[in-house]
């Protein structure tokens, strides 16, 4: 296995970690891990979705995501409704909730002004490059989630 040098993974790796320690910080205000928060941050992308889209999104296996909702359920943050096309399907959906609200827009608006005053900062050009770097980056990410969360895995690993 090549090795890479740890120069061209350390910008990377200290970004990952800031992100998910931010995420984390995040949810610890509303008493949620940063996967459960995260979970909530899709359900609001994409409204009342099954646990498998859950799944796929995140990169967590539907077993993963079955806890994690019935975690969001018992906080008070999600429900599961069945949904009205397929009364067989069933779909998770937030419950709005103010107070989330409140917590969610005190955090993520100057986080949003800072971000916005950053990418000001670089050319069309430039911030092209950074958002097909952030889009590869991603999909590495879930593709390694998925990965590393087969059942399994842990087996296939020598010590």
């Amino acid at each position: 296995m090549t090795q890479v040098p740890e120069e061209n993974t350390l910008p990377g790796r200290e970004f990952a970690a800031a992100m998910v320690n931010f995420h984390e910080a995040t949810g610890k205000l509303l008493g949620l891990s940063a996967s459960e928060r995260k979970c909530m941050d899709t359900l609001s992308v994409l409204g009342p979705v099954s646990a498998g889209v859950i799944a796929e999104r995140t990169g967590l296996t539907t077993g993963a995501v079955t806890g994690l909702v019935d975690r969001l359920e018992k906080a008070g943050y999600a429900r599961r409704t069945r949904d009205p096309g397929d009364r067989r399907k069933v779909l998770v959906e937030l419950i709005p909730n103010a107070r989330v609200d409140a917590l969610l827009t005190a955090v993520f608006v100057p986080f949003g002004q800072d971000m916005a005053g950053l990418t000001g900062r670089y050319s069309a050009k430039e911030w092209a490059a950074i958002a097909d770097w952030v889009e590869r980056v991603t999909e590495i990410l879930r593709s390694n989630t998925r990965r590393i969360g087969e059942p399994g895995f842990a087996d296939t690993i020598e010590s």
